[in-house]
Parts: structure tokens; sequence; C-alpha cells
């Protein structure tokens, strides 16, 4: 972490550095009105320098790309020194075209590396402290520049830019060498495709595109208006770049305090679209002030509001986005980017200020503002959406990354042992069942001979009613659910209730939902109608969530979530299931809390297994309510990584879950899902058992005196 702050520092100090010395330079050499023209050209010589470096990242990773590249630019530096002297003029021009193309390479490079070492939910908490360095840098290269000015000159800048390129180079190198390729599976890392492939096909990427674009299109267009304007005020020479180095040290400065005070709580408050929409939205509220206003102060508070949030707000956000995406991919698309698709709205808006000279030569400024307005607003459009598509490629990256996860499937033990006896008995294995032998019940009808089989208390007379082929029919239904409740008899008259769900669903429903029934019974049922596909199966079930009793909630919403598997077209009220889960998590708060205390001082007690294994099914069962309604594969995956021993992998489904659940749900349930284990518990073990008796209405104390307690759940998979 420390190494990154110090290597955004340096990198962004010889950035600011290099954009005041190539504007005070160039601003210098020639007139204002070249600055369009010369922003087009950037564009292109820029194109040419991605194009490259795409071209160089498929054979050579970041940790060596990046550092090399910083390597040759600092020669670049020393070599247009060397230059100025003799030819002013193109020197001014080449290193405008070089701060210009190379500054955001090399900015987009480093971010790249720093990608590849955090998880997203790890990057949402560093990467704004990461930005502050750097911001902290650019405060550093921003006075600097001023300094040198003032003492020597600004043509000397650019040997103190290639020193920080050099230390630059080092801290890259080192950073570099421990990031790791988490993001892909562990299988071989796929052939790379091209970047304009993998923004074609990814949609997240074309919105990112479309932000870029139409945002730096925004800032060109005032940037001109700004520049203009600051060259009218202060001329040309040395005092313009200690303006401009006194201006990139002011946003600096101001840059950082947001980043230290809101950067993280803007990302949690606003979200990642709002947060990056901060710069333009500035924009549009300074650029109104400036119609309002004319004159340079309007126009330095709109530019410079939205540098200040681009660099620090924006920033944070903005990078989040790349790390879910795959590595090949990621290094495939970054750069084109960060930098081509920067240096095209670049373009634009250098090509719409020649429109506005040109054609609109007497109200050239309003109408500059106006563009800057319409394409801010664009930009805010794009970013709207870009919400819902990290969720998405957070899910994606969850899919890729499961291949360590075990996914077993929770199968239905009580169905395979009725199975494995019917086999047996078939193969006449079993001993012959015995008749009743009263002759009145022989000559009567049969319904009423099976009625009294199922009441006899005799076990192959009730299993051999309990195991035909076309199961029970309507008349018997009443007589087995009360087998439910025997424990010889259960999974077979599970078994055979399962045949006749859909037909008795009615029936079934009543006994379910009877409270004056044993819960053992209705827990049962809850699992009978795990086959059902029908809708009134489903609605039954959902009425099952508002149980008394954990165990029949627990069960029915695993068999909602086989019976969605069976039949998507089944529908579910999300409001209603959501209501459910707020319900749930608050009822479940004081088994997870004495789950917390006892860490540590768990023993071997029948109490202390049952507030074990409760905790986990109650976590579970919440899982598996939120799974009806939100993607269940993912969501499942989130759910295993949370007890995965991969941090990155354990952070991405933590960001995950912050994006997907609501937010009421969230706060309740996110102390939970992000605990640590404590080294120490301090709480006594009794009084902590004594608070939990006491508060949780859910826990059954039936037979826990004896031993007796409930497997633990070691996912939420349907029954």
């Amino acid at each position: 972490m420390s190494m990154a702050m110090l290597c955004a520092a340096a990198v962004t100090a010889q950035f600011v550095g290099g954009k005041a010395t190539r504007d005070a330079l160039f601003l210098s050499a020639l007139n204002v009105t070249a600055l369009p023209t010369m922003l087009m050209a950037t564009s292109v010589c820029s194109i040419l320098v991605v194009a490259a470096w795409v071209r160089g990242s498929r054979r050579c990773p970041p940790s060596t790309l990046v550092p090399a590249s910083f390597i040759a630019s600092a020669l670049l530096f020393v070599g247009e020194w060397l230059a100025r002297a003799s030819v002013p003029v193109p020197t001014a021009v080449v290193v405008y075209l070089h701060v210009s193309g190379a500054g955001p390479l090399l900015a987009s490079g480093f971010w790249l590396i720093v990608n590849e070492r955090f998880d997203p939910r790890t990057a949402k908490r560093r990467f704004g402290q990461i930005a502050g360095a750097g911001t902290l840098g650019g405060l550093f290269g921003a006075l600097l520049a001023e300094r040198v000015a003032a003492l020597s000159g600004a043509p000397s800048m650019l040997l103190f830019l290639a020193g920080l390129q050099v230390i630059a180079a080092v801290l890259a190198r080192q950073l570099g060498d421990g990031a790791t390729s988490w993001i892909d599976s562990p299988s071989p890392m796929p052939p790379s495709r091209s970047g304009l492939r993998v923004i074609a096909e990814s949609p997240q990427l074309q919105y990112l595109v479309a932000l870029v674009l139409l945002g730096t299109t925004s800032a060109a267009l005032l940037d001109y208006l700004f520049k203009a304007r600051a060259v009218d005020a202060f001329g040309s020479g040395d005092g313009l770049l200690r303006f401009f180095a006194l201006y990139y040290a002011g946003t600096s400065l101001i840059s950082f305090a947001l980043q230290a005070v809101g950067s993280r709580a803007a990302l949690e408050r606003f979200g990642l679209a709002l947060t990056t929409s901060t710069p333009s939205i500035a924009l549009v509220a300074g650029a109104i002030a400036g119609l309002a206003a004319p004159g340079l102060g309007s126009v330095l508070v709109a530019r410079a509001g939205e540098s200040i949030l681009r660099a620090s707000w924006f920033r944070a956000g903005y990078e989040l986005f790349f790390t879910p995406i795959p590595v090949a991919d990621k290094r495939a698309a970054k750069s084109i980017i960060d930098v081509a698709v920067d240096r095209l709205g670049d373009a634009a808006g250098g090509g719409l200020v020649r429109v506005a000279i040109v054609f609109l030569p007497a109200m050239q400024s309003s109408a500059i503002i106006w563009m800057a307005i319409a394409t801010s607003l664009g930009a805010v459009l794009a970013a709207s959406h870009l919400n819902r598509w990290y969720v998405r490629t957070l899910e994606a990256s969850l899919l890729r990354r499961s291949v360590g996860i075990a996914l077993g499937e929770t199968h239905d033990g009580s169905t395979a042992k009725v199975v494995a006896d019917v086999r047996q008995r078939r193969l006449g294995n079993a001993v012959p069942t015995r008749t009743v032998t009263n002759n009145l019940l022989d000559q009567t009808d049969p319904v009423l001979r099976d009625i009294a089989k199922l009441r006899s208390g005799r076990r192959e007379a009730i299993l051999q009613v309990l195991t035909r082929a076309e199961g029970p029919s309507g008349f018997l239904v009443p007589h087995v659910i009360p087998l439910l409740a025997s424990e010889p008899y259960a999974d077979y008259a599970v078994f055979a209730l399962r045949k006749v769900a859909e037909e008795r669903v009615g029936e079934l429903t009543d006994a379910m939902l009877d409270p004056a029934r044993d819960f053992g019974i209705r827990t049962r049922l809850a699992r009978v109608f795990s086959v059902a596909v029908s809708q009134r199966a489903a609605d039954a079930l959902v009425l099952a969530l508002d149980d008394e009793r954990f165990d029949v909630r627990f069960q029915g919403a695993r068999s909602l979530a086989s019976m969605i598997d069976r039949n998507p077209l089944i529908h579910l009220d999300t409001a209603r299931i959501f209501a459910v889960v707020s319900s749930e998590v608050a009822v479940s708060r004081p088994v997870w809390v004495s789950r917390r205390l006892l860490d540590g001082i768990m023993g071997d007690s029948p109490l202390d297994e049952f507030v074990r294994d409760r905790a986990g099914q109650s976590l579970a069962h919440v899982f598996t309510l939120l799974s009806l309604v939100l993607p269940r594969d993912p969501l499942q995956i989130a759910f295993r990584s949370l007890h995965s021993e991969d941090k990155q992998l354990r952070g991405t489904a933590l960001e995950y879950l912050e994006g997907v659940l609501p937010a009421p749900i969230r706060e309740r349930l996110w102390p939970f899902l992000v605990y640590q284990r404590p080294e120490r518990p301090a709480p006594l073990h009794d009084d902590v058992m004594a608070n939990l008796l006491r508060s949780s209405e859910s826990i059954t104390l039936k037979g826990i005196a004896g031993g007796w307690r409930q497997p633990a759940v070691a996912g939420f998979d349907g029954a």
C-alpha cells in the first residue's frame, strides 16, 4: 500500500509539473489561437502512441512496460532541454505533444498495475488513499514548477521532470513486482483480444468510453476559455508559468482535502455512477455561472471545480470499474479508454472551439460554454448506466472464480434412502408383508384396508402403502400426513406425498400452515413442496415464510428455490421477499450476536453447538431468501466466498453484495459479513448464553439438554 502511494505521488508530480511547463512553453512561443489545432494534433499523436503501447502490452507485463516507458520519456525530456535554446518553437510543440500524449498513458499504466494488486472491495477502501497521495505529489510538482520558473526559468523544469520520471520508473518497477493477476481463474490466461474488440463486446466499457469522451470534450472546451483569459490577464513567459503552477497547486491541495475527507464516503453514499459524474456536474454549474458573470474569475472557478473533482472523486470511482474485468481484457482496453479516447475528447473539443471561432466570432465565448454544458450532460447520462453494469461485471468475476470454491449440491438424503429401500424390497430381500388378519377388513373397500394399514402400527403394512408407485389417493393423504411426525416413517411419508403434491396443494398447505400441528410435520410438508412447479404451490410456500418456527421458514425458502429452478416462470413479489428478509435479519440478529460473542470460548456443550449451527443456518436462510429475487449463481458463489481463505475473492464477494443488497438489509446484515473473530473474547460464556435464550424467540429449546442439535448448513441450495 505504501509503495502504491509513493508511486502515485511521483507519477502525479511529474504529470502536473509537466502540464504547467507544457502550457507555459507553448503559450510563450505561439498564439493561443493555435491551441485548438494543437489539441487535434495531440489526439492523433496519442492514438499512435497508444496503438504501439497496446501492441507492447501483449508481449510485456505492465511491471516491465511501465518503468521502461518512464525511462524513455525521461530521456526525451533531456533531449528537449538540449534543443530548447536553438529551436524554441518546435521544441514547445514537441513538449506539448510529449506531455499530452505520454503523461496520461504513463498514469494509465500505473493504475493498471494498481488494479492488478487489489480486489474490488479493498480497492474501494484504498484507491481514494492512493489518489490522495497522488494529489499531494501533484501539489509538489506544481510548487516545484513555480519555484523553478521563478529562480531559473521555465525551460529548466524539463530536467526536473526527467528526474521525477526516473524516480517514478524505479517505484513502478517495485510496485509491479508485487502485482498479481488475481481476477482470472486458475486456468491459464486465454489469448488476448484486441482492445477495440474487447470494448465492442462489453457494454460497461462502452459506457466508460462515452463518459470519458464527453467529459474530456467538455473539459477541453472550458480549458480553452480558461487559458485564453489567463493569457489576456498575465501575458506570456515566466509569469504565466507561475500562474499555472499556482493554479495546479491550489487545485491539487483542494483535491487532496476532498479525498482525505470524503472520497470513500462519496463512493458509499452516492455510488459509483454519481461519484464519477461529479466533474461534469461541477462544470455545468460553473459554466452557468460563467454565462451570468463572464470573466476570468467565473471560468477559473468552473475549470478548477471540474479539475478538482476529476482528480479526487472521479479518479477513485473510475478506476474501480476496471477491477473486476479479466486481466487480459483490461490490459488490452484500459489504455485505449484512458488515453486514446481521452485524446479524442480533446480533439473533439478543439474542433468545436475552431467551429465557434470561425462561424460565431461575435459570440464564441457563450457558444463554447453552451457546448461544454451539453457535452457534460451527456457524460452524466452515460455514467448513470454504469452502476448496473459494474454489478454484472462483478457477477461475471465471481462466476469465473467459482472453480476454486466447493459448490456441491445439498442432496435430499431421505429420498435416496427411500428409493434404495424400495429397490431392495422389490428384489425380494425384505421380509414378506404380513396381511391384516381381520376378515371383515379383507372384505371391505380397498381404501379402508389401506387406512387400517396406515393406522395399524405395523411397519411392513405401513411401508407397503407409502411406497406404492402411484402414491396415496386423496382419501389417504390425511392419514399419511400424521406419519411425518414419526421418525421411522417420516422419510417414507415425504416420499409418498411428493408424488401427489401438485394434486393436493390445498390440503397440504392447510396442514403446513396449521400452528396446532407438530412443527416436524409442518417442516417436512415444506420439503414435500420442493418437487412442485405450480404458482399455487409457490404461493403456499411464501405464506410459510411468515411461520413462527425457524425450521418451517428455513425449509420453505429452500423448497421455493428448488421450485424456481424447475419453473423459472413462477412469479414472486420482490417487495414481499425483501420484507421477509428484513424480518428474518431482525429475528436472527440475537443468534448472530451470541455467536460472535462466543467465538473463542465455545465448547462442546449442546447449547454451544446449537448456537454455532443455528447462526450458520440463519445466514444461509437469509441468502436463500435473497436468491429468490436476485441472480442465484453469483449470490451463491458470494455466500461461499465469505468463508473462503482467499481474501481477494472474499473482497469481490463483499463488493458484489454491497451493490445488489437493498440498503436496509445491507445495513443490518453487513456487520456479520465483514466481522473478524476477536483474539480475546471479553464476555463470560454463561452471561452470553443467558442473553441469547432471553432474546431469541426463534430458537427451539426442546431436546437441547439431551444433546440434540441441528445439522450445520454449508450452503443455501434448494432441497
